[in-house]
């Protein structure tokens, strides 16, 4: 499913220092899910990622060294029929010393190849262009 796929990539996420002007309860990220199947996460240098649980609580994701997070995403609910809900995240900001670092992620986001068949309405690669259309406001036929 997986191999050779063009669309699986890594990202170098940094999160610079905090300039001290922010607006209270800003965060680095905002609520999201990823489009992907699957992102693998290795722990990051400093903490900050949360994830939401089905109550709608946010909880603090470990960044404790040699912790591996697994994120499920929006492919995986579409190929499991939402037997797999995606993945809700989202980036805090630090408070006290921690804002003066900045925060490294390496995010490994795992993409079926484009002509594997998630359910009967989408081939993965018609729904990544589908959703990617979402996010970026343009119309279908554009």
């Amino acid at each position: 499913m997986i191999s050779d796929s063009p669309t699986t990539l890594l990202r170098i996420l940094r999160y610079p220092p905090l300039r001290g002007d922010e607006t209270p309860g800003a965060l680095r990220a905002a609520p999201h899910e990823d489009i992907n199947l699957i992102t693998l996460l290795p722990a990051a240098n400093e903490p900050g990622l949360q994830v939401k649980d089905s109550q709608g609580a946010w909880h603090d994701v470990p960044c404790d060294f040699g912790t591996l997070v697994v994120n499920i995403g929006d492919i995986l609910q579409e190929a499991s029929g939402g037997y797999y809900p995606s993945t809700t995240h989202r980036v805090q900001n630090p408070t006290g010393p921690g804002s003066l670092l900045s925060r490294i992620s390496l995010p490994f986001f795992f993409q079926p190849r484009n002509d594997v068949k998630l359910s009967e309405r989408y081939l993965a690669g018609d729904y990544l262009e589908e959703r990617l259309r979402e996010l970026h406001g343009v119309k279908a036929g554009a």
